[in-house]
């Protein structure tokens, strides 16, 4: 039986404050990529749920690239808790989601520079993704919860040279038929950006726009939206679109700390389409996430996070600890992690 390389690596966001190192493993068959991560943290807030202890993440993943005439996968397994200052119950979840394939998708490459998925996906759309360890701080913002995460579907991509371009029918949404997507991103000198418009069927659409760039040895990003109800949504007597802005940065300091920001500001009208409680509830919201990071080496990290989220009047999303709506949430955490 002949045995192949597998290398051990992991991905994460271009905002992760820490890279990783590779091991090497012999299987059979296939070279195989294997990634993932583990990680336990502690949530405090001033809203009724106060604290839990959690298991955000713990997931394995495996992957293989499709080569020109041939086919190539990626899956993930493990258990996810999408983290969010959207809403404080969601917040500190207690325990992590339940252990299921998170995402998985065949890849197949018909000819050089075409590539067609098929699967359980994961989006092109937002900043920001589900595992937090790939993600500069540990709750996902309020831009990131109203943007898609995984969902069944098929995508086709295009490459040429610093850019690619895409287009995707999928069932993100409940309603019948397919939803859709399509988008483009690339490099424009120092600056790596992406476009994409998301449509999902009888509840709303996207417009999402990404930008990041190095300044120094700092990263910063932005990530805009811009939302609209589908006509089988809307609700009379309340707003039919809202937008969203995320800006961050990630400034190391020195070998062994980085200190990651996020500054958000999301218009809900009262379209409720950015979870901040019912619709009606509040029309615009702020957020600031500050999340010290130390890393003691190349997989493992320690990291603390400090977020504070103001609306503009009271709403059902955050109460205080008697369960009255309250206009303002926050968040203390303290998360271990590591990458393998």
């Amino acid at each position: 039986m002949n045995k192949k390389l597998l290398s051990l690596a992991v991905a994460g966001a271009v905002a992760a404050p820490f890279t990783v190192q590779a091991g090497s493993l012999s299987v059979a068959n296939q070279d195989i990529t294997l990634s993932g991560g583990l990680s336990g943290a502690y949530f405090y807030n001033s809203d009724t749920t106060r604290d839990a202890f959690t298991v955000p993440d713990a997931l394995i993943d495996l992957s293989t690239a499709a080569k020109t005439g041939g086919m190539g996968f990626d899956v993930g397994v493990g258990t996810l808790t999408a983290n969010t200052l959207a809403t404080s119950g969601g917040a500190l979840a207690s325990g992590a989601g339940t252990t299921s394939v998170q995402y998985g998708w065949i890849s197949i490459q018909p000819m050089k520079d075409l590539e067609v998925d098929a699967g359980k996906l994961a989006t092109n759309v937002g900043y920001e993704v589900v595992p937090s360890y790939s993600n500069a701080n540990i709750l996902r913002g309020l831009v990131w919860n109203a943007q898609p995460a995984y969902y069944n579907g098929a995508r086709v991509t295009y490459s040429m040279k610093d850019m690619s371009f895409y287009a995707e029918l999928n069932k993100a949404g409940t309603g019948n038929g397919p939803g859709s997507a399509v988008g483009a991103s690339g490099s424009f000198g120092k600056v790596n950006g992406s476009v994409s418009y998301f449509n999902i069927v009888n509840s709303k659409s996207i417009l999402d726009i990404i930008a990041s760039s190095k300044v120094g040895k700092t990263t910063i990003a932005a990530n805009f939206d811009y939302q609209s109800k589908a006509k089988a949504a809307k609700t009379a007597g309340t707003d039919d679109n809202a937008y969203g802005l995320a800006i961050y940065a990630s400034v190391p300091m020195g070998n062994k700390i980085t200190l990651p920001a996020r500054l958000e500001y999301v218009s809900d009208g009262t379209s409720g389409l950015y979870g901040l409680g019912s619709a009606g509830n509040s029309n615009s919201a702020i957020s600031l996430t500050v999340t010290p990071t130390y890393n003691f080496s190349d997989s493992t990290f320690v990291r603390a996070e400090l977020a504070l989220v103001t609306t503009d009047k009271k709403t059902a999303a955050y109460q205080d600890d008697k369960g009255v709506n309250t206009d303002s949430n926050l968040f203390l955490g303290l998360q271990g992690g590591i990458l393998f």
